[in-house]
């Protein structure tokens, strides 16, 4: 008998408590599937639905983790306990992946607050891994508020978070397209925030105004409150950049 098919057991409670021995345990009890995990699902079932979850989404090299870790410490000072999902390519040569997100968050992960589960997309297209929203109703049912699932670099059309986070952040760097990209369709279109990361780099004012032309544009048919089958905070909610230095 497995400790997920006990009514009642001690690694069961000491799960639910949020400890962090049996949080592992229990990612990776999902994260293989199967019975076990659906049977651990169930059981979690009822305890969800309370946290926030943030989806931080963007090109590779815009500062993706480096933001994720100042969110994470900063929830952390405020006695929340932060679960964070950080979803890595896998090789479509050797089938690997190096999972290396964790490593810009190094001091996110010496907090006591914070569990960060590393996760391979697998094959999977659209910017987040098989089991990511698995792992998300995991930390939800034990706690964890908020959950940060970080996606992996993406491209116009990977938009698989919007279907996970009720707040999608997108991610960008000065330089990075004109006002014709900001026209186009995709990633843009799911931001519930523009974040102009690396501000403190040249070309960062110019980002920023063609970001505001696109919110601006699309304020014109105001947001549903579900969009991408993902619930969303606010109806009309239109998303205005911010900017973030490298340093912050």
């Amino acid at each position: 008998m497995s400790p997920t098919d006990a009514p009642a057991s001690p690694w069961f409670d000491a799960l639910l408590a949020g400890r962090k021995s049996p949080l592992g345990e229990a990612l990776s009890l999902v994260e293989a599937g199967g019975a076990p995990a659906r049977a651990l699902l169930a059981r979690l079932h009822a305890r969800g639905g309370r946290a926030q979850i943030i989806g931080v989404t963007g090109p590779p090299g815009s500062g993706k983790s480096t933001l994720v870790n100042e969110l994470a410490l900063h929830f952390a000072s405020l006695g929340r306990r932060v679960g964070i999902v950080a979803v890595d390519p896998t090789s479509p040569f050797t089938g690997g992946a190096v999972l290396g997100d964790r490593v810009r968050m190094n001091r996110a992960s010496q907090n006591e607050n914070v569990f960060i589960r590393s996760a391979a997309t697998r094959g999977c297209l659209g910017g987040v891994a098989r089991a990511t929203y698995d792992f998300v109703r995991v930390f939800d049912a034990v706690g964890y508020d908020p959950v940060i699932v970080e996606t992996v670099g993406i491209g116009q059309s990977e938009i698989d978070i919007c279907r996970v986070a009720h707040t999608a952040v997108v991610v960008e760097a000065p330089g990075l397209g004109d006002a014709v990209q900001a026209m186009k369709a995709g990633v843009l279109e799911i931001a519930s925030v523009f974040c102009i990361n690396k501000a403190d780099l040249p070309g960062t004012d110019a980002s920023t105004n063609v970001r505001s032309r696109r919110s601006a544009r699309g304020s014109r048919r105001p947001w549903s409150t579900r969009r991408c089958g993902a619930p969303r905070t606010r109806a009309g909610w239109m998303p205005w950049p911010t900017r973030s230095p490298r340093d912050r």
